[in-house]
């Protein structure tokens, strides 16, 4: 592939985000259109349990790109059972902790239904 003076330039352009585009928070109580999210309410807890799921999918995932035969121990099914158990706990801890904003963004979208 031969790279050319016009896709430099094109490639090297800043980034332009749209005037009306809504700005988006990561943590904190409010949201990009100033509601507040109640995160007492049942709605709240269970998107939070969405966003749980899904990091606990990519803690799976990034686990798995790791090569095990370099490992000193080979748990085995046992630590295969840790690892999962493990995987669950950091993935509460962090959809609780971490503030990634899924749960609030998620928590916007199904109030306004």
């Amino acid at each position: 592939m031969q790279i050319d003076a016009a896709l430099l330039r094109y490639n090297n352009q800043p980034l332009r985000v749209p005037s009306g585009a809504p700005q988006v928070q990561a943590s904190g109580a409010r949201v990009a259109d100033g509601s507040r999210v109640d995160k007492k309410s049942k709605l709240y807890q269970e998107c939070q349990e969405f966003e749980s799921i899904f990091v606990k999918m990519m803690l799976k995932e990034m686990r798995n790109s790791v090569d095990k035969s370099n490992s000193l121990l080979d748990g085995g099914w046992a630590e295969d059972i840790y690892s999962d158990m493990l995987d669950d706990e950091y993935s509460k801890s962090i959809a609780r902790n971490a503030g990634l904003g899924l749960s609030d963004q998620l928590y916007k979208q199904l109030s306004r239904a």
